[in-house]
């Protein structure tokens, strides 16, 4: 299955096994995936919605002009500058709390994530490499009743195929040779960003012991502010959607569980680690000797 030549299809397997099945088949170091416990969410990042939440509650007209598939750039630049605003008070404040090993003033990327890491609105969106672990993550606060859930899939080469012009001018670019890869990932973002077009940027996240466990990757929202369905009409459009069915919980949870999938391996802290003890103790499940 090449999943760059199925963008803007929705894929509705017909049972678990095959769905199971057409992941095992497919795939591939280029393949990201996303799960959504609710079929109909929108491949957005938390901090459009929060701009949008703050428009419905205190500017009625903003939130017109976002819900439009028109441009506005006085709405455009109150995006960006709230972005700004509360980054840098992110900023501001980490730097209070003794926190080691914060990201370096000009690591966008680096603070985008410690933001994202700790709830924060940011233009970051979590994807991974592994289907799996992204069923599960689409698994995790899904209740009962609530319908069916989404595995999303963005296949690399379809975000490079739609931000050409800035890899040309990255690759064209004197000083590569001598920048880091973490400068590198922010150099190429900021070019993808004046592309202007709506394809998500997919970045590599610093490889601490959770993006490790999740094979995360993260892709970067280029517009936040305005012309909002047209985005997201586009974003869909260059991803592909599988229907994972409400029934097929328990196999789901069953071919996770025979993965080592839980929240304790994925998570990486005692915290997940005590909750899963109570969790796994009150639903009756056997735990594992060892995570």
């Amino acid at each position: 299955m090449d999943w760059a030549h199925r963008v803007g299809e929705e894929v509705v397997p017909d049972s678990w096994d095959e769905c199971a099945n057409l992941f095992l088949s497919s795939g591939g170091d280029t393949v990201l995936y996303r799960g959504h416990r609710c079929y109909e969410w929108k491949l957005e990042s938390r901090l459009e919605r929060v701009l949008q939440e703050y428009a419905e509650r205190w500017d009625p007209h903003k939130l017109g002009t976002m819900q439009s598939s028109a441009g506005d750039p006085e709405t455009d630049q109150w995006a960006r500058d709230e972005e700004i605003r509360l980054t840098q008070y992110f900023q501001r404040n980490a730097a209070r709390f003794d926190v080691p090993n914060l990201p370096e003033a000009w690591d966008r990327l680096g603070w985008w994530e410690l933001m994202q890491h700790h709830g924060a609105p940011t233009r970051l969106m979590d994807w991974t490499l592994s289907p799996f672990v992204a069923l599960w993550f689409a698994l995790e606060g899904h209740k009962a009743g609530s319908g069916d859930m989404a595995l999303w899939i963005y296949d690399r080469r379809t975000a490079d195929i739609n931000h050409l012009d800035a890899l040309m001018t990255f690759g064209r670019s004197a000083d590569r040779g001598l920048l880091d890869d973490r400068q590198l990932q922010n150099r190429f973002v900021t070019l993808a960003l004046e592309d202007k077009s709506p394809a998500l940027i997919p970045v590599t996240p610093r490889q601490f012991s959770r993006a490790v466990a999740q094979q995360s990757v993260l892709t970067v929202s280029p517009t936040i502010g305005v012309a909002r369905p047209a985005n997201w009409w586009i974003r869909e459009r260059l991803a592909t959607r599988v229907r994972i069915r409400e029934q097929w919980k328990p196999e789901m949870r069953a071919s996770c569980r025979s993965m080592g999938l839980s929240r304790p391996t994925l998570y990486r802290d005692l915290d997940s680690l005590g909750a899963y003890i109570c969790e796994s103790f009150l639903s009756g499940t056997e735990m594992p000797t060892a995570l």
